[in-house]
């Protein structure tokens, strides 16, 4: 007989705390609540279970502001490395992958993160950038909705979606 090892009990806290704050948003017509909503997934996407991964997500964060971007990638490899189930780690180094321009790096950690949380709306909105990035209008609008759709809220998504359906349907064919 064959055993599924149960998750962390951190990762099932930390799930049935994002199912509860994805209900809330997805529920909330309040632009208020949904800001502040959406200020409460980021902040329980940001925290691992683990302190030196905290540390080192920060450390990472902090060189990414400063353009140090070595650093920044070395931290962002050592939280991947210590935690590879934590999305955010993943999230964090495909956001500093299109700050460098390497945005078929960037997409690739992207799709890392949405194997671990398909509703990460700012991986999505990444995607969106890289696409556009690219070239990919067909691409970025598709990741753009999917963005739209896992948050509602985003002004940008809808202000990006509207451009994009405008730009592909004056396009030449």
């Amino acid at each position: 007989m064959v055993f599924a090892v149960p998750p962390a009990r951190g990762e099932v806290v930390r799930k049935l705390m994002l199912d509860r704050l994805f209900a809330a948003l997805y529920a909330t017509t309040d632009t208020q609540e949904a800001t502040r909503l959406t200020t409460m997934i980021w902040g329980v996407w940001n925290e691992a279970d683990d302190p030196e991964t905290n540390r080192l997500l920060t450390e990472g964060r902090e060189a990414m502001q400063k353009l140090e971007f070595e650093k920044a990638l070395a931290c962002f490899d050592a939280v991947i490395a210590r935690d590879p189930d934590f999305a955010e780690g993943w999230n964090k180094r495909a956001t500093l992958y299109y700050v460098m321009g390497k945005f078929r790096a960037s997409i690739k950690d992207i799709k890392e993160v949405l194997v671990r949380e398909p509703r990460h709306f700012g991986a999505l909105a990444g995607l969106g950038m890289n696409y556009e990035a690219l070239g990919n209008d067909t691409a970025a609008l598709n990741a753009w909705r999917r963005a739209l759709k896992a948050n509602p809220h985003l002004q940008d998504a809808a202000a990006r979606i509207k451009v994009l359906e405008t730009t592909l349907m004056n396009r030449p064919i």
